[in-house]
């Protein structure tokens, strides 16, 4: 084996529902209410699924526009002023998807267990373009070879597209790579497609499951 091909959420990065609530609470002292401005979060959550799903932010370029647009949609449908409004927006612009995430149990652990043994280190995770700067707000980064977003690559898992061309910047062959994944539907393609896939659950994993 040379190589290893990780999912990123469920697998290395974990929704953190704390943070999400910690910022609905920051919103409301703006004058929302905590129920509006969790609200708003759920749906700039859902928007962010949505371009995810559509693969329609394809460079970093066209995420940062996707984020100002989301920040200023945020911000109004918070209900404040025109002058509230503004603040916000900056404040929102400068919040993240992977802001919302934390690093799961043994991600790091698993990763630098993987490089000690001298494999090449891939992610592959149906996200938006900024997949290296979320692993890198975590500190994950520096055990990752390289880093196969969907919507740079334009296709998603679990088409076998999207295997290949991580597995192909990696030049690795599918029988010389492990590949884990949250998703059953995902590891069921990978080892169709001849890759060492396993079903990993980090909160399975951390519960000694």
């Amino acid at each position: 084996m040379r190589g290893a091909l990780l999912d990123r959420d469920g697998v290395l990065l974990l929704m953190d529902e704390e943070a999400l609530y910690k910022r609905a609470l920051e919103l409301s002292l703006h004058g929302a209410g905590l129920d509006r401005a969790l609200a708003v979060l759920a749906w700039a959550v859902r928007e962010v699924n949505e371009a995810v799903r559509t693969l329609r932010v394809r460079t970093l370029e066209e995420e940062a526009a996707f984020w100002k647009a989301l920040a200023q949609k945020a911000a109004e449908g918070l209900g404040l002023s025109s002058s509230a409004q503004t603040s916000l927006s900056e404040k929102l612009l400068s919040w993240r998807y992977y802001h919302f995430l934390r690093k799961a149990p043994g991600a790091e652990a698993l990763l630098r267990s993987l490089k000690e043994q001298g494999l090449k280190v891939g992610v592959l995770s149906n996200t938006l373009p900024s997949l290296w700067e979320s692993l890198a707000y975590h500190g994950l980064d520096r055990y990752v070879d390289g880093f196969f977003a969907s919507c740079s690559l334009g296709v998603a898992k679990p088409d076998p597209r999207a295997f290949r061309m991580a597995l192909e910047g990696l030049s690795l062959a599918p029988e010389e790579t492990l590949y884990l994944d949250d998703d059953p539907e995902n590891v069921e393609v990978a080892r169709r497609l001849g890759l060492r896939a396993e079903v990993y659950h980090a909160y399975q994993r951390a519960l000694g499951n």
